[in-house]
């Protein structure tokens, strides 16, 4: 009778054991179905949630191998009014991120985790996309290693890698079809100089060469980049057209080429010291073109004195020979957000966020109009009070990165009316 007893309880156990190693392999191979993030007031402190689906390509099931993830957004860059880039680095490896449905669900496009990013890519900077398909980024050479640049041309289903031989700091990307493109890299070589080189590409990123550099000596020609000032960003609005803005000794310049980047010369004269009395410290960005006959465009210049910025912004219609200035009427900026710069989608229509509020333009900046205060936003900024970006791709649509960088959480919300009503995605 002992036996049997013995006999029933070993073919229990036995029973059990095998029931849960069925289960791990079930769990294992049918990753659970997770529920889209539901666009509710209250955030919490759970950071960005991001529903993950297979790419459109893939033989998967969608609903099957749709998940969850909690993730840290550095940043994000909004190409059409459905699809948008968003990124983050965890552990060195860099985590990015496309939707093409507004934010609802999000295909992984990262590259190979053996790719290591010690910093951040910033979009214009590290990072670019021409279209969904089409994009690079570079990662900076480490210890004595080559930059390198990763390419894809299937929208992130694969990664191919380039590199440039120089180690120097990237300073700015700039691509105007899916083929010719533009990186500019800088040291610092003394007070107030920087050696700039520019390399191009005519092939995608396959291959890249050297094209402008400034004179080791210090002699600029008037072929060169000047080696004079810091670099503040580049952009080229089409094969032939480029602009490159700097800081020389705290003055904005601007330099033009017309050839893509073989000539440089000092651009046209936009800025006036005598215009800007009291101000202690200047910033500009590189010019930003509309529409695809890049004729209009706007740079925008704050002036920092003390704990407070002001905006104010330079805007051209004809394709950047001439800029004339707009005298922004916002207030001072202060606080955490006291760098974040106005956003234009055309030469007319602008926004600005100032204290969780939004203001719009319709006149490039002369005069704004504080829309109605948003509840959500509003609370949203309570936990998450740094404002890290803000996009308009549409004159109702855009987005806004929000994180707290002592909790290293982020969330991105999206407005559909313009700013009204701010949700997160």
């Amino acid at each position: 009778m002992r036996s049997q007893w013995i006999k029933i309880a070993q073919t229990a156990l036995l029973s059990i054991g095998i029931a849960a190693v069925l289960a791990a392999c079930t769990d294992s191979d049918q990753p659970p179905v997770a529920e889209p993030p539901q666009q509710q007031e209250d955030a919490g402190n759970t950071g960005q949630t991001l529903t993950v689906v297979p790419p459109v390509n893939s033989t998967e099931s969608a609903d099957m191998a749709k998940y969850q993830i909690q993730t840290r957004l550095t940043d994000f860059q909004l190409l059409n009014d459905n699809g948008g880039l968003a990124w983050g680095v965890t552990r060195n490896a860099l985590r990015l991120y496309y939707t093409q449905d507004q934010g609802k669900t999000w295909t992984n496009i990262s590259p190979s985790e053996n790719v290591q990013f010690p910093a951040n890519p910033k979009y214009g900077q590290s990072i670019y996309f021409v279209d969904r398909a089409h994009g690079w980024i570079v990662r900076e050479g480490m210890g004595g290693t080559d930059t390198m640049v990763l390419r894809t041309n299937n929208g992130g289903v694969t990664w191919s890698l380039s590199s440039l031989s120089k180690t120097d700091k990237v300073t700015a990307i700039s691509f105007v079809s899916p083929e010719k493109g533009w990186i500019l890299t800088t040291v610092d070589t003394a007070i107030g100089k920087q050696d700039k080189k520019l390399y191009f590409t005519e092939d995608g990123g396959i291959t890249w060469n050297r094209m402008s550099s400034s004179d080791e000596d210090g002699k600029q020609e008037a072929e060169e980049i000047s080696k004079r000032g810091y670099t503040t960003g580049m952009t080229f609005s089409d094969p032939k057209h480029g602009f490159l803005t700097a800081l020389e000794f705290g003055t904005p310049k601007l330099y033009v080429t017309s050839d893509g980047g073989e000539n440089w010369d000092t651009g046209p004269s936009f800025f006036d010291r005598k215009k800007f009395n009291g101000c202690g410290n200047f910033s500009v960005s590189s010019p930003q073109f509309f529409g695809r006959e890049a004729q209009s465009a706007w740079i925008s210049m704050s002036c920092s004195q003390g704990e407070s910025t002001t905006f104010n912004g330079f805007f051209t219609t004809d394709g950047g020979k001439s800029w004339k200035l707009s005298n922004f009427t916002l207030n001072k900026q202060t606080g955490a957000n006291r760098n974040l710069s106005p956003v234009f989608l055309n030469a007319l229509e602008g926004w600005a966020m100032q204290k969780g509020i939004t203001y719009y333009t319709k006149d490039a900046g002369k005069t704004w109009s504080a829309l109605p205060a948003s509840s959500v936003l509003e609370k949203i900024l309570e936990d998450y009070p740094e404002i890290v970006k803000m996009q308009m791709v549409t004159s109702k649509l855009g987005w806004i990165l929000v994180e707290n960088t002592d909790a290293k959480r982020s969330l991105l919300l999206q407005t559909v009316d313009g700013g009204v009503h701010w949700k997160v995605l």
